[in-house]
C-alpha cells in the first residue's frame, strides 16, 4: 500500500481513530486516578564498613562490591525476612514481606538500599528500616562483627510512586491510536462498496469512462404545473459521453 493510500484511509476513518485514542486515554486516567491503589515507598540505605587491618582494608576495597552485593541478596533471605515476618507489628506473612521488599546494590559504591512498596507510607517505612536492622543483626551473626551499618533509615513519603499517571495515560495514547489505526485499515479492507471514483478504480480495477450526475426532478409530478425538471447541458453530455463510448446495449448504448 502506497503512502498516498495510506494517508487516504487515515483521513477517511480519522473520527473511529481519535474516538479510541480518546477512550484509551480517558479510561487509563480514570483508572489511574480513581480506581487503582496507590502504592507508596519506603527505603534505607546501609554502608558496608572497612575492616581495620592493612590488609583487610585492601582486601575489602578489592571485594567491596561483592560484599555489598552478598548482602543485598541477604537482605531479601528467609532468614533476614523471617525475623520481620514474625513481629506482630506488621502483621504480614512471610510470602507477603517477600513480595514487597527489594534490595539493591548501588553501583561503584559500598552502599545497598532496601526498598518497601505497599499502599501506607508509615507501613513502607517501618517496614524498611525493621529488614534493614534485621539484616545488620544477621551480618554481624555470621561475620562475628559489625561491617554493615544503616546510614539512612527510611522515612514516610506521602508522595505514591505508582500508579504513574501521566506514563499510563502516555501509553494508552499511544495504543489507542495503534489500535484505532489498525481498526481502520481493517474496516476499509473488508469495505467493498463504491462510493467515490477512485473506488471504482481501486475495487473493479477497471478504467472510469464518465460520472454521470444525478437528475432532480419534480416531486409532485402529478399535478399539471410540475415537470421533470429539464437537465443541465452539462449533465446531458455525461449522458452522451456513455452513450457514446459504450459498445453495446447492455453497457449503456441505446
Amino acid at each position: 500500500m502506497e503512502l498516498q493510500e495510506l494517508w487516504r484511509v487515515i483521513r477517511k476513518r480519522l473520527g473511529i481513530i481519535i474516538l479510541i485514542a480518546v477512550v484509551a486515554t480517558a479510561t487509563s486516567g480514570i483508572l489511574s486516578k480513581f480506581v487503582l491503589p496507590k502504592e507508596y515507598a519506603g527505603t534505607a540505605t546501609l554502608i558496608v564498613i572497612p575492616r581495620n587491618s592493612a590488609q583487610d582494608l585492601l582486601t575489602s576495597m578489592v571485594t567491596g562490591q561483592q560484599l555489598v552485593d552478598t548482602y543485598a541478596q541477604l537482605a531479601t533471605s528467609r532468614a533476614v525476612i523471617g525475623n520481620v515476618a514474625g513481629s506482630p507489628k506488621f502483621g504480614l506473612s512471610l510470602t507477603q514481606l517477600s513480595q514487597i521488599v527489594t534490595a539493591t546494590a548501588v553501583a561503584n559504591t559500598d552502599l545497598l538500599t532496601i526498598t518497601v512498596k505497599t499502599t501506607s507510607p508509615t507501613l513502607a517505612a517501618g517496614i524498611a528500616n525493621a529488614v534493614a536492622h534485621a539484616t545488620v543483626n544477621e551480618v554481624t551473626a555470621v561475620q562475628g562483627q559489625k561491617n554493615l551499618e544503616i546510614v539512612n533509615p527510611a522515612v514516610a513519603n506521602d508522595l505514591p510512586v505508582a500508579p504513574k499517571t501521566k506514563t499510563n495515560v502516555a501509553i494508552a495514547l499511544v495504543l489507542g491510536l495503534v489500535v484505532g489505526g489498525g481498526l481502520a485499515f481493517l474496516l476499509e479492507y473488508l469495505d467493498d462498496t463504491i462510493h467515490s471514483e477512485d473506488d471504482v478504480k481501486r475495487v473493479l480495477d477497471l478504467p472510469l469512462l464518465t460520472v454521470i450526475p444525478s437528475i432532480q426532478s419534480a416531486s409532485n409530478i402529478g399535478n399539471g404545473r410540475d415537470r421533470p425538471a429539464t437537465p443541465k447541458k452539462g449533465k446531458t453530455r455525461k449522458h452522451r459521453t456513455v452513450r457514446t463510448t459504450s459498445t453495446g446495449r447492455i453497457e449503456g448504448r441505446l
